[in-house]
């Protein structure tokens, strides 16, 4: 994985053509997988998508395997990083909530995200765990901050809740499960702008989180 690439801060010039090369040889690794699935990906030919020679595909990774889940490790924290944090100085838990409910559902709704989550389904049968280490590490940072703001403003702002870890895990697997519709139907048109926030104001409600009257949108 990128994440264990040594720091760039002892001055090798090494490293960046580490994370440069590894960088290429998951691009060839995405697009090999996406044409052929995992099981008829031959790593001859993800070497030869990717511009490089067994050898340096070797020297990166030890085998298909670990080239797969390296891939879906990456695309998660991809994921993850275009997620924002609730400001935790908003006490309004709809207007502190509603912009990562909407990111979530565009993150997850743009191409190469769908494209990931079609490769670890079709790949579930060799890697049954890889599609919840996939939403661990993507929606897991997220699920984190917002348990730490329903802990900070939920009683004040007249929310009951026992859980907030389950609440806020709850609320992301709401916003999450619109996707599904992208992955099974690829012609679907994204989804609008309003589609977004009708779909993220159900999923506060489904998840305690909106409590109608005590607050305002």
């Amino acid at each position: 994985m990128l994440d264990n690439i040594p720091s760039l801060n002892k001055g090798s010039s090494s490293i960046p053509r580490i994370v440069c090369k590894k960088r290429q040889i998951l691009d060839g690794a995405r697009q090999t997988f996406l044409q052929n699935g995992y099981a008829d990906a031959s790593m001859e030919e993800i070497a030869v998508q990717a511009g490089v020679s067994k050898g340096t595909l070797y020297n990166h990774f030890r085998n298909k395997d670990d080239l797969f889940k390296s891939l879906i490790h990456v695309e998660a924290s991809r994921v993850a990083g275009k997620l924002p944090s609730p400001n935790l100085a908003e006490p309004n838990s709809v207007s502190a909530l509603m912009p990562i409910g909407i990111a979530i559902l565009q993150v997850m709704e743009d191409s190469t995200t769908v494209m990931t989550l079609r490769l670890i389904i079709g790949a579930a049968g060799r890697f049954p765990n890889l599609g919840e280490e996939f939403l661990t590490r993507s929606l897991g940072p997220t699920v984190e901050c917002i348990a730490e703001y329903l802990n900070t403003h939920g009683a004040a702002g007249g929310i009951q809740i026992q859980d907030s870890h389950a609440t806020a895990e709850q609320f992301t697997r709401w916003c999450l499960a619109r996707t599904a519709e992208r992955v099974l139907m690829p012609d679907r048109p994204r989804i609008t702008g309003a589609d977004c926030s009708a779909w993220v104001k159900q999923a506060l409600r489904a998840s305690g989180i909106s409590s109608g009257a005590h607050h305002h949108a």
